[in-house]
């Protein structure tokens, strides 16, 4: 896989390797997972899209692809970004197990897992 494409499903290890290889790099995107997700786990999917707008009251308007699909936010480009990046120069050999335990720790701590 070496393309990066918003607007699709990718299996969470797909991502991972398009992120660690800096694939994703030119695209604005959100990733989004279903509403009973609580941590990522090896082989779910979770679905790159557009990242919210703003109405004129300030709310946050989800695109509508994600309405549709009944998903909810699940982690902003950005933090996916550097936990992946993190995990990599901790430990350039990471699985991706370990780079998922570092995304569920962040997610729920807000802070980085040390994977020396």
């Amino acid at each position: 896989m070496n393309g990066f494409v918003v607007n699709r499903f990718y299996k969470i290890e797909d991502l991972i390797e398009l992120v660690k290889n800096k694939k994703d790099r030119d695209a604005t995107y959100m990733i989004y997972v279903s509403s009973d997700t609580d941590d990522f786990e090896p082989g779910m999917e979770v679905y790159v899209g557009d990242v919210p707008s703003f109405d004129d009251e300030d709310n946050e308007v989800m695109p509508e692809s994600v309405i549709k699909l009944g998903l909810e936010s699940g982690y902003m480009r950005e933090h996916f970004q550097d936990v992946v990046d993190l995990a990599c120069k901790q430990k350039p050999n990471a699985s991706t197990e370990e780079i998922v335990r570092c995304l569920n720790h962040y997610a729920e701590h807000d802070d980085f897992l040390d994977l020396h």
